[in-house]
């Protein structure tokens, strides 16, 4: 069966006419009454794409309008007054795209200032999580997803977009980090040169005299013995201590007869002065973000409440402030700890719930930072701490894997965090051992009567620790663990019977 080209040539153009017509009669507002507004905002680097639904009164949702904005000032202009004729909204509804959505979601809050509750910014994975349109992607598709998305209150859940002031605080200690990964890089390039010359030695440059002899050995001809003692004379006219490198003249000695080619000795000159000026901007960037810490009380507060936090530092404490801003905004620890990114995503089907791996799609830099702090207690930093101990039991007694053990320190270090910012509680390094202590001297004092241990107790315990003692070197850290439990549970048995045996002697005595 054939069909006349020009035939069904007139049908397209009748369809694109009614919904042409369609589109026009939606915008007029004519025929059909409209409760609210819709925005969606598919913002680029460069172009803002809109569009406007309307929900109407039979809980229709329609598209009235799609439109083009440039992405700078005066298309920002344009963008609000575009908006200020579709009235009452539901939400105006974006997603977060990296920078280029904090000037339109700044704009739209001057331009509406009774109405910043309804501008939202929206995570992209949830808000494509929500959108289940099937088809091609494009701009216009997205921007009329999230219109039609905006009507649907429970389905919304809005980020994080804080104060401008906010961002640049932010940015300078992020900053901060870039420039110390541009420092690491001259420095393995360093290295590369002086490999390239068969020189093994890794310079710390962090070291001053280490850079003081690459310095001589870049500016002295010749081999690297003559840098050397040129380095040990000038020091010495100076009056400066040469001990630390007349300790360390063995590892330079295998390599006194290597001589660096003029090439070599101009790179490596352009690199110490590139990694020079890396470590200086690192340093002025970190020193900025402290002061801009120090004007603000809450702040201020904050940052000393952290640094009592043992292996805690200065770096950690700022970036964790710098990174979380309104800390307030989280309900409880969980959303905490789910925004700080280590706790491991849940997976439930057929009522069996599987813990799959950590969700790194959150805050990179918080997590590196509890991270970094998480495997100092795992390696053995802050003996005695309430966290140190739950460290060993994570990774000594349970035998956990190193990266487990660290995201399992890394989350009840969340807890105690959101407690110290949140609860405004001042942390107890031993505060767990102090408790449980207390509330095992209560138990004996109500079963016992006493708080006191018997005298062959007492005795008991020098002979347990004398043992200990005498006999360390055949020990290893699980097995003195595993000694000293079952000697404590011997000490408590032994006390539980002193006791027994004393009210028994009374009783008998009654008698």
């Amino acid at each position: 069966m054939s069909h006349h080209p020009s035939k069904s040539f007139r049908k397209k153009t009748t369809r694109r006419k009614s919904r042409k017509n369609l589109q026009e009669s939606t915008s007029s507002g004519a025929e059909i009454e409209i409760i609210r507004y819709g925005v969606g905002l598919d913002v680029h680097k460069e172009n803002i794409v809109v569009s406007v639904a309307a929900q109407t009164a039979q809980n229709l949702i329609v598209q009235i309008r799609t439109h083009k904005f440039r992405n700078h000032p005066q298309g920002l202009q344009e963008l609000t007054r575009f908006l200020q004729k579709y009235q009452p909204v539901s939400h105006y509804l974006m997603e977060c795209t990296g920078i280029y959505h904090r000037p339109v979601y700044h704009a739209l809050e001057d331009a509406f200032p009774n109405l910043k509750a309804k501008i939202i910014a929206m995570n992209p994975l949830l808000v494509h999580r929500k959108l289940t349109n099937l088809g091609n992607k494009h701009d216009k598709a997205d921007a009329q997803g999230m219109a039609e998305l905006s009507f649907y209150n429970r389905l919304i859940r809005p980020s994080y977009v804080g104060t401008p002031e906010f961002f640049h605080l932010r940015d300078t200690l992020r900053n901060y980090k870039y420039a110390k990964k541009e420092a690491n890089k001259h420095v393995n390039r360093i290295h590369r040169v002086l490999c390239s010359v068969n020189f093994m030695h890794r310079f710390n440059l962090h070291h001053e005299w280490e850079l003081h002899l690459l310095d001589f050995m870049i500016a002295t001809k010749g081999p690297i013995k003559r840098a050397f003692k040129a380095m040990v004379e000038s020091s010495q006219l100076e009056k400066r201590s040469i001990s630390s490198l007349m300790k360390h003249q063995e590892d330079y000695v295998p390599y006194f007869n290597i001589e660096l080619p003029k090439a070599s000795r101009f790179n490596l000159r352009q690199l110490v002065i590139q990694y020079l000026q890396a470590e200086t901007n690192a340093a002025q960037y970190l020193l900025q973000t402290e002061k801009l810490i120090l004007k603000d009380a809450e702040f201020e507060h904050c940052y000393l409440q952290l640094l009592r936090i043992p292996c805690v530092g200065q770096i950690s404490a700022l970036s964790i402030i710098t990174e979380l801003g309104d800390f307030r905004r989280f309900v409880n620890w969980k959303a905490f700890a789910k925004y700080c990114g280590v706790v491991p995503e849940i997976k439930e089907s057929g009522g069996t719930f599987t813990a799959s791996h950590i969700n790194r799609f959150t805050n990179t830099h918080l997590r590196t930072a509890l991270s970094q702090i998480a495997m100092l207690y795992v390696n053995g930093y802050a003996k005695g701490t309430d966290l140190a101990i739950f460290a060993h039991r994570q990774r000594v007694l349970r035998q956990l894997p190193f990266k487990k053990a660290v995201m399992r320190v890394a989350q009840k270090l969340s807890r105690i965090i959101y407690q110290v910012l949140v609860n405004n509680l001042t942390y107890d390094a031993s505060y767990e051992q102090t408790k449980a202590k207390i509330q095992r001297l209560q138990r004996r004092n109500t079963k016992h009567g006493t708080m006191l241990e018997s005298p062959h107790t007492r005795s008991l315990r020098r002979d347990i620790s004398q043992l200990l003692v005498t006999n360390s070197q055949y020990m290893t850290s699980k097995s003195r663990f595993f000694l000293v439990k079952g000697f404590q549970q011997l000490i408590r048995k032994a006390n539980s019977v002193e006791l027994e045996g004393t009210e028994l002697n009374s009783k008998k005595n009654k008698v």
